[in-house]
């Protein structure tokens, strides 16, 4: 009587190793991506909030009655804005807008006014949006 001895792999041994090689490279795969993804979000966060900041130190030392819709497009385009966050090149954009408490209510006095900066991009087909706020108060 002969006794055969297993020797090399079988069909299910085989079968197992790449499943196992699947699983974990897909998901070491997945850590990385969420990983690139948070990196570009906090690069452009880090940006937006640079210039924002920049944008908001110039309306400090500007005269209340200076601060116009068109002098926020000008500190705008000054800052770089419009380098890095642009339509054409990577369907961002930054948006602002002016409003007076005075217009919100009419018995106050025009002393105080808010100034949003809005700053939409995209992330992997996904649209984000970072809001910025500015008070600046009549001196």
């Amino acid at each position: 009587m002969k006794i055969k001895y297993e020797k090399g792999f079988t069909g299910i041994d085989v079968v197992v190793a790449l499943a196992i090689f699947i699983l974990s490279s897909s998901t070491i795969l997945t850590m990385y991506y969420n990983l690139y993804v948070n990196a570009v979000t906090i690069k452009i966060h880090e940006t937006a909030v640079g210039i924002a900041t920049d944008i908001f130190e110039k309306i400090d030392l500007e005269n209340y009655d200076n601060i116009t819709d068109t002098r926020i497009a000008e500190l705008i385009s000054n800052s770089g804005a419009n380098e890095y966050f642009n339509e054409e090149k990577n369907h961002s954009n930054i948006t602002y807008s002016l409003q007076k408490y005075s217009e919100e209510n009419l018995l106050a006095e025009d002393l105080v006014m808010k100034i949003n900066l809005t700053i939409n991009y995209q992330i992997n087909g996904t649209e984000k949006k970072l809001t910025l706020n500015k008070v600046k108060i009549r001196e």
